[in-house]
């Protein structure tokens, strides 16, 4: 190791810089320290402003029957309460339907629509949101659990005018269930909480979450609701966002969300959200032109958080390694073991401020997991990154999502054939 730290003491700064930039040592870092500064300095924290406008839930569901009662229950005990919560049943071929049904029966859920056959996530919040009667519409996944004053924060989100969608603050509820979903859990604590928190104050929020996200209803009526083809919740945000509307991030807002307990789970999760996110936003919205009609220094910092941070290091990571290799030859593993001790005492020090920052309470297992977060990280999720994006830039393998029901995603591309032709 000694030797290792050597290495890195005689490495010229545009190598070390270049290793900074690929593991993304300082993404989460910088992102912590400038909260932690904003809270010694009183400006992080936010005045949360009641709101008398209603809610209405919808709970979109195919098979997720076991969890959909206790989400349902979370959502009733609200300090706000929903106007209505309404399940849709979109072509489940468990007891999603009946479970529903006995709920509405008891008072829990005021509205049960039934597809026959599955349509996808985005055709039943659309059809349910014609329904709904609320002035907000909140969109939540069947297993997300809701901390009491959840859906209060969010619609105080909405006080301002100009804002059309806000999301809450996210949690794995099954961190126990395995150590991918214990790593889970500190991604989401620095991705979601501390990154989404930092771009929230500069406006730069790109996602709505899927889990969890609260719309206007006639802003999401009157620009025609989700799209029903892959990636549906980025591809709203960005069109909210080149619409002129805010989109915000409450990190006060807390929810749970069950994440995949094994590795090949959290691979195919990932390489559909990886996949998504690059066809919209190159091809979709033309996020690596340089300039764009009316765009606003918000718009263009949430475009240059997913290129510097995210395009750029995942795609030239195989380059990267071939030239530490040209450059150390026997060594190379010497100077990426040294990056790892560095990245290691970093993970720690980067939990323990968010665990203090969103008042978390730390295990010993999450210490443990810390460990092994910046190969996680920096080594398994970049290099599955890699593959979506290269499926995706030469196959285009996000139209053959199975998130999206075949015979809609037929009719989809179809559709798209006949306008290009």
């Amino acid at each position: 190791m000694l030797e290792a730290l050597q290495l890195i003491a005689d490495t010229n700064w545009i190598q070390f810089a270049l290793a900074v930039i690929i593991f993304d040592i300082p993404r989460y870092t910088l992102s912590l320290l400038s909260l932690a500064l904003l809270g010694l300095t009183g400006l992080l924290a936010q005045a949360h402003t009641p709101t008398r406008a209603s809610v209405s839930v919808i709970v979109p569901a195919f098979n997720g029957g076991p969890a959909l009662l206790r989400s349902v229950e979370s959502l009733r005990q609200q300090t706000t309460p929903p106007l209505e919560i309404i399940v849709v049943d979109d072509g489940s071929t468990d007891d999603t339907r009946a479970i529903a049904e006995r709920a509405r029966a008891a008072g829990l859920v005021d509205m049960v629509i039934c597809h026959g056959t599955r349509c996808g996530r985005s055709a039943a919040i659309n059809a349910a949101a014609r329904f709904a009667s609320g002035e907000l519409l909140l969109t939540v996944d069947a297993d997300t659990l809701f901390e009491p004053t959840a859906v209060a924060r969010l619609a105080s989100a909405f006080t301002d005018p100009r804002v059309a969608g806000a999301s809450c603050n996210i949690a794995i509820s099954d961190e126990a269930g395995s150590i991918w979903t214990r790593l889970q859990s500190i991604e989401y604590l620095m991705s979601i909480s501390a990154g989404r928190t930092i771009l929230d104050i500069v406006g730069a929020i790109a996602c709505l979450s899927g889990a969890c996200s609260m719309y206007r209803r006639d802003v999401f009526l009157r620009h025609g609701g989700l799209d029903v083809g892959p990636g549906e919740d980025l591809e709203f945000s960005l069109r909210l966002r080149r619409l002129g509307y805010l989109v915000r991030f409450v990190p006060e807002a807390w929810a749970e969300t069950a994440g995949p307990v094994s590795g090949l789970g959290l691979l195919r999760q990932r390489a559909r959200w990886d996949r998504d996110a690059l066809r919209i936003r190159l091809i979709t919205y033309g996020e690596l032109r340089f300039f764009h009609r009316f765009e606003r220094l918000p718009d263009t910092l949430q475009r240059l958080d997913f290129i510097l941070f995210d395009l750029i290091p995942t795609l030239s990571l195989p380059f990267y390694l071939l030239y530490l290799v040209g450059l150390f030859g026997s060594d190379a593993f010497w100077f990426l073991a040294a990056i790892y001790f560095l990245l290691a005492w970093i993970s720690f020090f980067n939990l323990g401020l968010a665990f203090a920052l969103f008042k978390r309470s730390p295990s010993f297992l999450n210490l443990g997991a810390a460990l092994l977060f910046p190969i996680y990280q920096g080594v398994w999720l970049k290099c599955a990154r890699l593959v979506s994006y290269s499926s995706e830039i030469i196959f285009a393998a996000s139209k053959d999502d199975d998130f999206v029901p075949p015979r809609v995603r037929r009719a989809l591309f179809a559709g798209s054939e006949g306008v290009r032709r």
